[in-house]
């Protein structure tokens, strides 16, 4: 341990270093940078929350094609570096929304340039459709505006400095979730979702205990009372809880580097490129924080696009770093709370006699963690969704210590699949009430679908 953490400490060391080096060759070169696709003069009649719609596509690319994955856009504010941004969805025309920061009164000028040195080789060339500016008044100090106090204070994130120019690990959203403690007392907490984790949990893995392969990090949480900010803290290596202490950008937003192969953070070091997706607001009391995933398919396929390109999918899996074809899986959300105990998940599909595991017959693939949740069971590449006949459920004993060994107030709220286009598709359940088994129980949960069988598909339609 004591390391790692000096390995970790001389890392940050040297990232701090090719910032300083790096942010002044950003600025030299803005420059020296070709003629922008699109800009925007700004009149600012006072001082201002500002981001940017950019509904843009990167022709001929896409993220699976090695040295074609994407290119780059670069976002200036009056001649000065603001961010980069990756046009992660290819060929496809996709809104793509920025946060810039805090502007003051006055003109401002926004341009989107090219960033050939930050596009891949195959990827020279962008269109830029439309670029939007999307403004926001600030939070008052004595009675903020929740929406306000959260977009005003959206963290910048400095891109991992072994994933530049490798398409790797990039954050494709952000979002926040207001989080109240008594009614002067709420917490705002910012989550991104990254494309894929280079390091940590192992992608089969992934699917069998969050029901996705990207990855969903909290990064950064303010505490505030009566509009007055108490407490801010991020998520440092080691997924360990820290005080803040960082630079900021824009006014108040905290800058932040990727500082991990799992996608953690650090507020000391920095990298030669950044990011700031305009975080949206998720309500994840009923939910999962994949249900966010749910409204950009974008964003599945480029998860698959990735494992693609690293070989990390195949027809046959032979490996808990391999899968199958995301569209080949049913995800099934549920919601209960554990008590030393793990949930799995069995399916069964009609005219099969096999049955298929959402755990593999790994224990330390079952669930283990209360809430809402999501898992993945794959299913044979010639089965229909609608041939899924029920989900069983059950609860095991976990390693953790306890009295009782229960899951407790079990639903399974939704079961759905990706169609060949990525788009969740939900299969319809019979309404059940919630149930409480204990270590060793099953519980079934039927589908209310017509039993199609096979049809030597490829996965589902």
């Amino acid at each position: 341990m004591k390391n790692t953490l000096n390995f970790f400490s001389l890392r940050l060391l040297l990232l701090t270093l090719v910032c300083i080096s790096s942010s002044r060759a950003t600025t030299q070169n803005i420059s020296q940078l070709p003629k922008p696709l699109k800009a925007e003069i700004l009149n600012l009649t006072e001082e201002m929350e500002v981001g940017l719609e950019i509904e843009a596509r990167s022709p001929g690319t896409a993220w699976v094609r090695k040295g074609a994955e994407a290119s780059a856009l670069l976002i200036s504010v009056d001649g000065k570096y603001n961010q980069d941004l990756l046009l992660w969805a290819g060929d496809e025309l996709f809104s793509y929304r920025v946060i810039l920061g805090r502007l003051p009164k006055g003109k401002h000028t926004v341009s989107v340039v090219l960033n050939t040195a930050r596009s891949a080789a195959g990827a020279r060339r962008a269109e830029v459709k439309s670029l939007r500016p999307l403004l926001f008044e600030l939070p008052r100090t004595n009675d903020a505006d929740e929406e306000q106090l959260a977009l005003s204070h959206a963290p910048f994130l400095y891109a991992r400095a072994n994933t530049i120019d490798r398409f790797t690990d990039i954050p494709l959203l952000m979002y926040y979730e207001i989080l109240r403690k008594a009614p002067d007392d709420l917490i705002v907490r910012y989550t991104a979702i990254f494309s894929n984790e280079d390091g940590g949990t192992q992608t089969a893995a992934l699917m069998a205990r969050w029901g996705r392969a990207t990855d969903i990090e909290w990064v950064y949480q303010i505490r505030a009372r009566g509009g007055k900010i108490i407490e801010e803290t991020y998520q440092g290596v080691e997924h360990e809880t820290k005080v803040f202490t960082g630079p900021r950008t824009g006014g108040s937003h905290p800058l932040l580097a990727v500082a991990s192969d799992n996608n953690n953070f650090s507020d000391l070091a920095c990298s030669a490129v950044r990011f700031a997706p305009l975080p949206v607001r998720a309500r994840l009391e009923k939910a999962t924080r994949e249900s966010v995933m749910d409204q950009y398919p974008q964003t599945y396929r480029v998860m698959t696009e990735e494992l693609l390109r690293e070989k990390r999918i195949s027809d046959t899996p032979t490996d808990i770093n391999t899968i199958a074809d995301p569209r080949e899986y049913l995800y099934i959300e549920a919601n209960s709370e554990q008590e030393g105990a793990a949930l799995a998940f069995d399916v069964t599909v009609a005219g099969l006699s096999k049955i298929f595991a959402s755990d593999m017959s790994e224990p330390r693939l079952r669930i283990d963690r209360s809430g809402y949740f999501r898992t993945a069971v794959r299913l044979p590449k010639n089965v229909l969704p609608t041939s899924v006949e029920a989900i069983t459920a059950r609860c095991h004993a976990s390693q953790k210590p306890a009295g009782q060994r229960r899951c407790k107030h079990l639903t399974v709220v939704r079961a759905l699949v990706l169609d060949q286009n990525y788009v969740p598709r939900p299969l319809r359940l019979q309404t059940e009430p919630e149930t409480s088994l204990t270590a060793g129980e099953t519980k079934i949960f039927k589908l209310a679908q017509p039993k199609s069988g096979l049809n030597g598909s490829t996965g589902p339609q």
